[in-house]
């Protein structure tokens, strides 16, 4: 078929930008669609405290060392700018501004929809990752107009919160983050759905990520059944680095059970109070939604099969964290287009 890119890759981050780089030094160009103003911009909207969970030596992009820095984990603002100046060293193909709209199989290839115009590749790789679309309760319509609601991830590009009692719902890392940012200048609720634990001190020792290091090497991503303890098996999301229970106890905020309900300017929460904050924030994670992508998916997103690969040839899927992109999601899908382009010849 005629194409106009041979490998189009949707999303600019680590896996869009590190499955580019590994084609382009195998002798392919890829085309990186990105749908923000700059490379990196997904990391500088996020709230200013934020910080990597893993160290410098794990984030690196296939050939660039992350950069020194006082703390062995980097803040966002780093992250932001080492992706931009990965992308412009090695002079990959990126179309910033642009967001895909629709992908669409077709005679053996694909149709991809921009802001009017459409484009045809024969290989497409989705790297745009899985916190893409903010899961909301539906109770969150019953909301009053008065109250201001806005995602986590609205939250670092949102400005000055108006005063008030501020009730953030979600108590992982991103909730509870932002709660700590925001307990000096508000009285902030945070609605637990499950408890989380504090994350032990070897958590943010670079000595063990080592051993985390050596247990993705070994395993290649897969985890032993059975309670074994980090860094053998990974927490799976279960800790958070904030010590929720000694903050609460110092008063600088307040728990209550998840939030079940709301109505006018109340919230409602499983033990049956109530709340009427002036601003909520929704800490409540994200969905999948492929509903712009015509191939075969179920209620949660595209199945994906041995190298990422996707229901349909030439279509793969990389939506893995940062740190499984970066090791495995890129590497298999690189080396899976570079076989299957052989095979085919």
């Amino acid at each position: 078929m005629s194409a106009d890119a041979d490998v189009l890759i949707v999303g600019g981050g680590h896996a869009g930008l590190g499955i580019a780089a590994r084609l382009k030094s195998r002798g392919r160009e890829a085309v990186v669609f990105e749908a923000n103003e700059r490379i990196g911009d997904a990391w500088r909207e996020r709230w200013a405290s934020l910080r990597l969970f893993t160290p410098r030596f794990m984030n690196v992009l296939p050939g660039a060392p992350f950069p020194e820095g006082a703390d062995p984990f980097p803040g966002k603002e780093e992250v932001a700018a080492y992706q931009e100046r990965y992308a412009s060293d090695r002079r990959l193909d990126v179309r910033l501004r642009t967001r895909v709209e629709r992908v669409r199989p077709v005679g053996g290839g694909f149709d991809v929809a921009l802001a009017g115009e459409t484009l045809r590749a024969r290989n497409v790789v989705i790297a745009n990752g899985a916190h893409q679309t903010p899961r909301i309760p539906a109770f969150a319509e019953r909301l009053d107009a008065r109250v201001r609601q806005l995602h986590s991830r609205e939250y670092g590009r949102a400005g000055a919160l108006p005063d008030g009692p501020v009730l953030i719902v979600g108590a992982k890392n991103s909730g509870v983050e932002i709660a700590m940012d925001l307990a000096d200048r508000h009285a902030v609720t945070l609605a637990v759905g499950g408890r989380s634990t504090y994350a032990p001190a070897r958590w943010r020792s670079p000595r063990w990520w080592r051993l985390a290091q050596l247990r993705n090497w070994v395993f290649r991503g897969w985890q032993p059944p059975g309670p074994w303890p980090w860094p053998v098996k990974p927490p799976a999301g279960r800790w958070i680095e904030v010590d929720l229970s000694r903050v609460e106890r110092e008063g600088r905020l307040r728990t209550v059970p998840r939030a079940v309900d709301a109505s006018g300017e109340v919230v409602r929460f499983a033990d049956g109070s109530e709340l009427q904050p002036r601003t909520v924030i929704w800490a409540s994670g994200f969905r999948i939604d492929d509903s712009w992508i015509d191939v075969p998916h179920g209620e949660h997103g595209i199945t994906v099969g041995r190298h990422r690969r996707g229901p349909v040839p030439g279509l793969w899927i990389d939506r893995a964290g940062l740190l499984a992109s970066v090791y495995w999601g890129g590497r298999a899908i690189a080396e899976d287009i570079l076989a299957t382009s052989r095979a085919e010849r």
